[in-house]
């Protein structure tokens, strides 16, 4: 991680104040000084600073109105006040005042140094929790370490290029089909990298609403527009110093990727109805299943964005190419679920398991998940039988489970041609399943309703079967 603390040095001396603004750059601080108190305060109409170090008797306006002018901003840094007032009287008014500290003149620069590291802290923290607080949402993965199968030589690899790159701070980009687990890899990345000890935020680019993509990355301020009742703080500000990932890039609007280039360029950003940039240290995490070089193309993803992306790319590979995974894969859900359910005896005949070894999962391992977990939770015995897994049963055929059958024993003529073909089929298979009901497929999917919406209405145009992306 890059940040620095930048401080505000606010002193009407200037000897003392350039010294003083010196020695923090040299510290590796982002150090910037003010000749007044009234510069102090246009300052922060401008920009955002972690920590205020100002001094208490100044001629235009004394430190202590400047603080209580500070404590009254939606935001306000942390400020620790310099007098040279050696009595405790003015320092414990300050405090009261609302100073995180006081510094009696002079200070060393070691106590100066640790009194501002501690106050950028607890802003950081503050901060922190009030971002997570306003960004909450239920994650199906948490942040604790997840265990990532791969007896494959394939995925052994991108687990290994994985964990190198996550000692850096460069921006991943996670490619592969839909349900490969970009997501647990994104997870395994953070754990593995220095920014683990807080929590990782995570959005579907899909799931959010166009109108309110400005608003969820970057915040609002109070009174920005209407209903905006209070200061929010977005994604961006929730993952500082921390990953921030970015599932089913691709269908990031235009206009967001223009914004979120600017931010990957320059670290900063505004909240919507703000003059004043706010910075964040947040480690980028981007995947999709879509062939971003092909929507470049198409112009639907912009080329200067994809190159700052595509950093570091790692792509996993689909179920199908990585066989050996899948006895490993049976076994760790079929565990899940015994203590789920409670059924420590819990297990797959040996025709139900060997007709899962078998199949294609086009669905790949969130397919084989939800199979397991439909079939635990149907199941009357502790034997989970073939009859139980729709496309194994030889009593239900329908079209769907008849293409998913012949795809347990794939010839030339049967195995789609194509990652769309094969896409398709699964799609179109899940909202068989489902009955039609389209939120429930896409909740199986792991995708968006709106994503879903357009995918029918994609096929519906290539075909005959009208009313796929009609919404009900």
């Amino acid at each position: 991680m890059n940040r620095k603390t930048r401080v505000l040095v606010v002193d009407d001396d200037t000897l003392l104040r350039r010294l003083v603004t010196q020695q923090l750059l040299r510290s590796d601080f982002a150090a910037t000084p003010a000749a007044s108190a009234r510069e102090c305060l246009q300052l922060l109409r401008e920009a955002d600073y972690d920590v205020i170090l100002l001094d208490i008797m100044m001629p235009d306006m004394s430190g202590l109105d400047a603080l209580r002018e500070i404590r009254k901003l939606e935001d306000p840094p942390e400020v620790v006040m310099l007098t040279a007032d050696a009595s405790l009287s003015t320092g414990i008014e300050a405090m009261r005042a609302g100073a995180y500290d006081y510094l009696t003149k002079p200070a060393t620069l070691d106590e100066m140094e640790a009194v501002l590291r501690k106050a950028d802290e607890k802003r950081r923290l503050v901060k922190q929790n009030a971002s997570l607080r306003s960004v909450s949402r239920p994650s199906s993965g948490g942040d604790e370490p997840v265990p990532i199968i791969h007896a494959n030589s394939l995925m052994a690899a991108v687990v290994t290029e994985a964990e190198s790159a996550a000692q850096t701070d460069s921006t991943i980009l996670l490619t592969g089909e839909s349900g490969t687990g970009k997501d647990v890899l994104a997870r395994f990345i953070h754990s593995k990298s220095g920014r683990s000890a807080t929590p990782m935020i995570m959005v579907n680019c899909g799931a959010l609403p166009e109108t309110l993509f400005e608003s969820e990355f970057f915040g609002h301020e109070r009174g920005a527009f209407t209903g905006a009742s209070s200061l929010r703080r977005g994604l961006l500000e929730a993952a500082d110093a921390s990953s921030l990932f970015l599932d089913e890039i691709g269908d990031l609007p235009l206009l967001m990727q223009v914004k979120l280039l600017h931010f990957l360029e320059q670290g900063r950003f505004r909240r919507v109805g703000s003059t004043r940039d706010q910075n964040a240290d947040v480690r980028i995490i981007a995947a999709t299943n879509r062939n971003l070089s092909t929507e470049v193309e198409r112009q639907r993803f912009r080329a200067d964005l994809y190159y700052r992306l595509n950093v570091v790319s790692l792509h996993v590979p689909p179920l199908r190419e990585r066989r050996e995974d899948i006895p490993r894969f049976i076994d760790h859900f079929l565990e899940i679920y015994r203590q789920r359910f409670n059924r420590p005896k819990l297990d797959l005949s040996p025709e139900a398991r060997q007709g899962l070894l078998k199949y294609s999962w086009p669905g790949n391992v969130r397919e084989l998940r939800n199979c397991l977990e439909r079939a635990a939770a149907i199941s009357v015995s502790d034997k989970i039988e073939a009859s139980q897994i729709p496309f194994l049963s030889t009593e239900q055929k329908s079209p769907a489970t008849s293409h998913a059958a012949h795809a347990a024993a794939p010839s030339v003529e049967t195995v789609p041609k194509t990652l769309e073909e094969l896409e398709r089929e699964h799609i179109l298979r899940v909202l068989n399943q489902s009955d039609g009901n389209r939120e429930r497929a896409a909740a199986i999917l792991g995708i968006s309703s709106r994503t879903l919406y357009r995918k029918l209405r994609e096929y519906e145009s290539h075909t005959s079967s009208a009313g796929l992306g009609t919404e009900s």
